[in-house]
């Protein structure tokens, strides 16, 4: 029996994502639980929503279940990760979303699920690649060592280049931590951890670059900066634009 809370709505079947241990539903309906992203979790109803599906419908008559039930939920994360069929960008969105949603602290879900409170919040912070990034490292097959590894990159349009990168020459761990550690060793602003990297550089071309990677950094946070850069023959000119955020009183 569903709690009170218990919505029934048309849902976008285009909208609703099915997992591993959604089970069939004895009395025909649709049940679905929020995922963090704004879709659908299939909770049960698979044969109801195949048969939509397979009509050419776009919706489905669901019952959307908003609380569902904290310790179902940990327990089909518990049972997706025993099969090993759990993408570990998928096990972070669930971590996530029972810190988030549900208020539990990372202490509390370590106990809950046998993990470790510091592994559960680095595998949320890979969900901080960002949302351009997120979608390409799920395709790309890359091991969660190598995500972690994108994330000591500054912004997102470098992560998506090195990311490329590595796709494109199908390097592995090792070969895509050195290939970070050589753009961070020419890069003349901070990065993560607080160190301070502080290269003999005298090629104008590196420091353009990390212009290059502040102005990205500055896009990637929401701010419509502009950059325009013309090399001469003895100087080059570098203009950024952005807008003015004080105002007068």
């Amino acid at each position: 029996m569903q709690a009170q809370t218990d919505q029934v709505r048309w849902v976008p079947i285009e909208e609703i994502i099915e997992e591993d241990g959604a089970e069939e539903s004895a009395d025909g309906a649709v049940l679905l639980s929020l995922r963090s992203d704004g879709r659908y979790r299939l909770l049960s109803g698979a044969d109801k929503l195949a048969r939509y599906r397979a009509a050419g419908l776009s919706c489905v008559d669901a019952v959307l279940c908003p609380s569902d039930r904290l310790e179902e939920r940990i327990s089909r994360l518990l049972d997706r990760q025993a099969r090993g069929r759990l993408h570990f960008l998928e096990e972070a969105e669930a971590y996530q979303a029972l810190i988030g949603g549900d208020g539990l602290t990372a202490e509390e879900l370590a106990r809950r699920t046998g993990r470790s409170a510091g592994t559960i919040r680095r595998k949320v912070r890979l969900l901080q690649l960002g949302e351009r990034v997120l979608p390409l490292v799920r395709e790309s097959g890359i091991s969660e060592r190598t995500a972690d590894v994108l994330l000591r990159i500054p912004g997102q349009q470098g992560r998506l280049r090195i990311l490329e990168k590595v796709m494109a020459d199908g390097l592995d761990h090792k070969a895509t931590e050195a290939l970070v550690e050589s753009l961070l060793r020419r890069m003349p602003v901070p990065v993560q951890g607080g160190r301070r990297l502080q290269p003999m550089m005298r090629d104008y071309r590196l420091y353009l670059n990390a212009i290059r990677s502040i102005v990205e950094q500055m896009q990637d946070a929401g701010v419509d900066t502009g950059l325009q850069i013309t090399v001469g023959r003895r100087v080059a000119d570098v203009r950024i634009t952005m807008p003015l955020f004080t105002g007068h009183r």
